[in-house]
């Protein structure tokens, strides 16, 4: 394994834009874990509370006893845990969202990387 003693030590000679680094790769593990440790909480707490209060406005009251947001929380945890697709994504959505803009956008990143490395 002579070959891959360069790699091992993050001295990879790899072009510009490429992860040549195992310090470049775990900045960018790091960067991803802390967005998806904020997004996913969000998804947890902060969107079932808007979809309550935005049901309660349209809709009238979560259920028929009066149980309220609790309730609602309950709800979407116990689908959670039972496996529910769309309770899933529910909690994932924040995130979700963020992965999709960023897709959208990769075409227009590449086209500026690509018309800057033309001016060089």
């Amino acid at each position: 394994m002579a070959g891959n003693e360069n790699v091992a030590d993050g001295d990879d000679a790899s072009g510009p834009g490429e992860i040549g680094s195992s310090s470049v790769l775990a900045r960018r593990i790091r960067r991803e874990l802390i967005i998806a440790g904020v997004l996913v909480p969000t998804g947890c707490l902060l969107l079932p509370l808007a979809i309550y209060f935005t049901g309660q406005t349209l809709l009238g009251q979560y259920s028929d006893s009066g149980e309220g947001i609790g309730r609602l929380y309950g709800d979407i945890f116990r689908d959670v845990a039972s496996g529910s697709p769309s309770a899933i994504l529910l909690i994932l959505s924040p995130w979700l969202g963020l992965q999709a803009l960023r897709l959208a956008l990769l075409p227009l990143r590449r086209r500026r990387t690509e018309s800057s490395a033309q001016l060089q």
